[in-house]
């Protein structure tokens, strides 16, 4: 387990978190005893899927990893070559590394959901991604919060045409930031339109649409603007 230390660690704390959300003192029990079950429940839970599951490198791979297995899951898991392409135009890879990150996906014994829905107290459905970034370290949340602040204030400041551009090739609203829009000409069960992700454009259609002579010349745009935004980032990454 040596090589496992630091993911031991975050469940450890993942574990303490959880019981200084549920500890009263007058429950009898002093904090010490009482987080250490909390804690030895997380690690455990952690060495049973770690040894049966799948092991990712990071919590934006594992991320990744889930996300893919909900994509699949939603085309009831299908091994045909269309499927597969379309599950792979969904997360933004070729058709080979999604191949990849599915077979990891098969080796984990447990598939999450992406997304969850849960009634609220008018009986309203809603919908919350199942597996959202709950990163608790406070430097983390700063560092992040002042990252965004950061490329947003950035991205307003670029040309209308610009801003226009990026947000068609990375695939969000240009008037709210949203990565999904509501598509009213497909309907759930419930009558409700379904919430889908933007799709990015690819840089021939950007082309066309702001009359440009080239993809590339819309390339070379879109690397201009980007390169703009990570100059204001660059003493954070």
């Amino acid at each position: 387990m040596q090589g496992h230390f630091a993911d031991l660690k975050q469940a450890y704390i993942a574990g303490l978190l959880k019981a200084l959300s549920k500890y009263t003192p007058d429950g009898g029990a002093s904090f010490v005893s009482f987080k250490e079950y909390y804690a030895e429940r997380e690690i455990f839970d952690y060495i049973r899927s770690m040894r049966t599951g799948f092991t990712v490198q990071s919590l934006a791979e594992y991320a990744k990893l889930r996300k893919a297995m909900a994509v699949w899951d939603k085309y009831n898991r299908s091994y045909a070559d269309a499927t597969l392409e379309a599950v792979a135009a969904e997360l933004g890879e070729t058709v080979v590394d999604t191949k990849e990150i599915l077979l990891g996906g098969l080796l984990n014994e447990n598939r999450v959901d992406l997304y969850q829905q849960y009634a609220e107290d008018d009986e309203a459905e809603s919908t919350e991604e199942a597996h959202p970034d709950i990163t608790s370290d406070a430097y983390t949340l700063y560092m992040k919060g002042e990252l965004y602040a950061r490329l947003w204030d950035a991205y307003d400041k670029l040309e209308y045409t610009e801003r226009m551009m990026l947000a068609q090739r990375l695939g969000f609203c240009f008037d709210c930031h949203s990565t999904f829009y509501m598509d009213y000409d497909d309907l759930d069960e419930y009558g409700e339109p379904k919430k889908k992700p933007i799709k990015p454009m690819m840089y021939t259609d950007i082309a066309t649409d702001h009359e440009y002579s080239s993809a590339n010349t819309a390339h070379k745009k879109c690397e201009k603007a980007l390169m703009k935004l990570k100059e204001t980032i660059k003493d954070l990454i």
